[in-house]
């Protein structure tokens, strides 16, 4: 490959401002891998919708080990306790297959193409696993491409019927452990199983282990962990999808280009390309309008790097360049301290008695010098400090049993600005606090939409 090119790729992905981690592997090989600042090295990613693929891979271990009977199983007869009372001909029909190839037939509204409304409900319910069995019909099993997160999630719970135990723990001894990947995370179910659509986390060179067991059709070290039949029909069109890719296998979304992706919301991605011995992954906090920015870099810079099945010449330029490009995007921007403006020194050392509000925070407490805020916040008695940086570089604020939140901040007026990220997370947040001799008003925002505004009054 041409290191030059994995360079431009680098840099490419440090200038989307949202792509965090990328890793390439050739013949086996990593020939690119890079962490953009301030994302840690080694840290878990959020996969959004990546999960399913996991989970699918899990369904046909669950195959090969016989303990699934196989694809063409009514998922009503797996899943009983979950059955409504009234099933009609279609539900009846509808298979374990149909649930893998997002061609259920069920009407669940539950994708961005409707504002993830279905999403929504079923999360609001006590029973997600019923409340999807419980939709109706719209299509014959297996004719129509509907995306679905519910279909996931029916599959982890048949993971657990089949198993018994979560998609989780099943995950963890059955394909974690093999691939030597030793730290994840994954989201639960109010009842305790593994979600089905989201909430899996992986670091982005575990993850790319994961495409690399593809590449490899299922075999690791020597262990074949999934069949290669599997492998096979997972990253086979399995019906034509009409959005985002081309066709849709078993939650494999199929290219005509030659690859095969797992992909989730925000710029997360598994490419795998066996024509080119290649896989490549992305992890992003990109707006959902952006999620598609790792697929132009793959197309753009990755394949494009491929110009040789047979060993290149020695290219230290290159080389050099693309280290240099990595050493860049890991150490991000050179901190740049500024005196600590007016609007700072007048609310330095203040304290801010905070109206009731949803958030449930009682005061605020402010301290400036030239590289750093830090934000006192209380909240039921306890004090905790957020640190915000002020010099142009990112501040981390760790809190226990969470991800640390990387934030920086600037004035514009008499109002400072924080927008701040935890990391390994989707979404970015800001937030707003305004200023006047006596009072403070804030506005904190989310993933664009307002999530609360509370105001407090000056008592020092």
């Amino acid at each position: 490959m041409d290191a030059a090119v994995l360079a431009d790729l680098v840099e490419a992905a440090v200038a989307t401002d949202g792509i965090e981690g990328v890793v390439v592997v050739r013949n086996g090989y990593v020939v690119a891998e890079s962490v953009m600042y301030p994302f840690p090295d080694d840290t878990p990613h959020s996969l959004r919708s990546v999960t399913k693929s996991v989970v699918g891979t899990l369904i046909g271990i669950a195959v090969d080990q016989g303990l699934l009977a196989g694809v063409d199983v009514p998922v009503v007869e797996i899943l009983p306790d979950h059955v409504p009372a009234s099933v009609d001909e279609l539900k009846a029909a509808m298979t374990v297959e149909d649930l893998l190839a997002m061609a259920s037939g069920l009407e669940c509204r539950d994708s961005y193409l409707y504002g993830w409304e279905g999403m929504a409900a079923m999360m609001e319910s006590d029973d997600w696993v019923s409340y999807v069995l419980a939709l109706p019909m719209i299509d014959a099993p297996g004719t129509a491409f509907e995306y679905c997160n519910g279909a996931s999630m029916l599959l982890s719970a048949i993971l657990t019927e089949v198993t018994g135990e979560t998609a989780s723990e099943f995950a963890r001894r059955e394909l974690f452990e093999p691939l030597g990947i030793t730290e994840f995370t994954w989201m639960e179910t109010p009842d305790g199983l593994s979600v089905g659509f989201m909430g899996l986390w992986l670091s982005p060179a575990d993850l790319a282990k994961f495409g690399l067991l593809y590449l490899r059709d299922g075999e690791w070290d020597g262990d074949q962990l999934v069949s290669s039949e599997w492998t096979d029909a997972a990253t086979t069109g399995q019906i034509d999808s009409g959005t985002l890719s081309d066709r849709y296998g078993y939650q494999w979304w199929i290219d005509d280009g030659g690859y095969s992706m797992a992909l989730g919301y925000g710029g997360q991605y598994v490419f795998v390309a066996p024509d080119h011995d290649l896989v490549a992954t992305f992890v992003s906090s990109l707006p959902a309008e952006r999620t598609d920015e790792p697929e132009q870099l793959f197309n753009d810079y990755v394949l494009t790097a491929v110009v040789s099945d047979d060993p290149l010449p020695p290219n230290d330029g290159g080389h050099d360049r693309l280290a240099g490009a990595v050493a860049a995007a890991r150490s991000g921007p050179e901190p740049t301290p500024t005196p600590i403006p007016a609007a700072a020194l007048a609310v330095d050392g203040a304290r801010y008695e905070i109206e009731t509000n949803e958030m449930d925070i009682d005061a605020l407490e402010f301290r400036f010098d030239e590289a750093t805020a830090i934000i006192d916040a209380e909240v039921a008695g306890e004090r905790f400090p957020f640190k915000v940086a002020t010099d142009g570089s990112f501040a981390m604020t760790e809190m226990p049993g969470e991800p640390p939140t990387a934030a920086h901040g600037s004035w514009s007026g008499d109002a400072f600005v924080v927008e701040f990220h935890t990391v390994g997370d989707i979404e970015r947040g800001t937030w707003t606090l305004s200023f006047d001799d006596a009072n403070v008003y804030a506005v904190m925002e989310y993933d664009g939409e307002t999530i609360g505004t509370f105001s407090g009054r000056r008592v020092d």
